[in-house]
């Protein structure tokens, strides 16, 4: 079987746990990589050093899923409920606060899928 992975692309953990999950499929072709990303133009307004680290990881993904063609109100919602109808655990960094990691946790808990949270 495969060990996939899924990220939602946002710029911090969510790339660079990409990054090691690329570094892991060197050593092991049983790895693969999904790219949600919420819609074109996500990554835009960013700087040149994210811009490029976010088309490395999505330019070497197994495969990426484009959750809108634009941006619209609850797109982020939608790619976030996407990863956990197609996983069969999450791990999330959280700090805690209101968030859209903080909806998707519960969402994952609402679907069954158990959560390893990473206090952050």
């Amino acid at each position: 079987g495969f060990t996939v992975y899924i990220t939602g692309m946002a710029r911090g953990v969510d790339l660079w746990a990409a990054e090691i999950v690329l570094d892991l499929r060197k050593r092991n072709n049983s790895i693969r990589l999904i790219c949600a990303i919420p819609h074109e133009g996500f990554e835009a307004r960013w700087s040149a050093d994210w811009k490029r680290l976010y088309h490395h990881v999505q330019d070497n993904a197994d495969l990426v899923r484009m959750i809108g063609k634009n941006y619209h109100p609850g797109v982020y919602r939608l790619r976030n409920e996407w990863m956990v109808n197609h996983s069969s655990r999450v791990i999330a960094v959280f700090n805690g606060q209101p968030s859209g990691t903080k909806n998707t946790i519960d969402y994952a808990y609402q679907q069954g899928v158990p959560v390893i949270r990473i206090e952050g």
